[in-house]
């Protein structure tokens, strides 16, 4: 007998989740997402993300006043909703990812499995924007990416809530384009002046 074919649900959450464990293994690197839902909107890539990471057993936080990212994670997902301390998964855009990144959850060096995880909505990965430049595991001597439409605080809150490992929380971002990258809480991050971002550059497209 012929095996089922997989659903289609089934089918995009596995290509989001493999897509999520190469951004994981190369932190920094941009990846493609498959195509979202059209009625999400700009959340899509987020919401991808968040689908494929989500279930009954833990609990998300969506900050400010945006209802559909927030109903559409409790009718997908059978997660539950709790307050941004206490989370396992944080969604945030624009200023709210400042507040995200310094009030979500750490797990500590005893428990550093229970940090939680943060997805940013960015407008775009790899053009302009922040410039931040990552090192650590997973990342050959160094490596600069650019994010735009995050502020450059939530990256340096980033920064120093990372300085020890394992403390700290996970970031993924995922951009309004269907890209994605992650920076664990293992990468280390510096914010490199003009002259040393440009050098960076020219150095990646050698």
């Amino acid at each position: 007998m012929a095996a089922p074919t997989m659903s289609v649900p089934a089918q995009l959450e596995q290509a989001v989740f493999r897509a999520l464990l190469d951004a994981m293994s190369r932190p920094g690197t941009v990846h493609h997402l498959p195509t979202p839902r059209p009625d999400d909107g700009v959340w899509g890539g987020a919401l991808l993300v968040l689908q494929a990471l989500l279930d009954h057993e833990v609990t998300f936080h969506v900050l400010g006043d945006q209802a559909l990212p927030h109903d559409q994670l409790l009718r997908r997902t059978g997660a539950r909703s709790a307050p941004l301390e206490r989370a396992d998964f944080v969604l945030a855009r624009g200023g709210g990812a400042v507040a995200a990144v310094e009030e979500a959850r750490e797990g500590g060096f005893e428990e550093p499995e229970r940090s939680a995880t943060v997805v940013l909505l960015a407008d775009s990965l790899g053009g302009d924007g922040v410039a931040l430049t990552l090192s650590g595991p997973g990342i050959d001597t160094a490596l600069m990416l650019s994010v735009e439409g995050i502020p450059a605080a939530a990256f340096d809150s980033l920064r120093r809530r990372t300085v020890t490992f394992p403390q700290g929380v996970d970031v993924i971002l995922a951009d309004t384009a269907g890209h994605v990258v992650a920076i664990p809480r293992s990468t280390r991050i510096a914010m490199p002046s003009g002259s040393q971002a440009a050098h960076l550059q020219q150095k990646a497209e050698a």
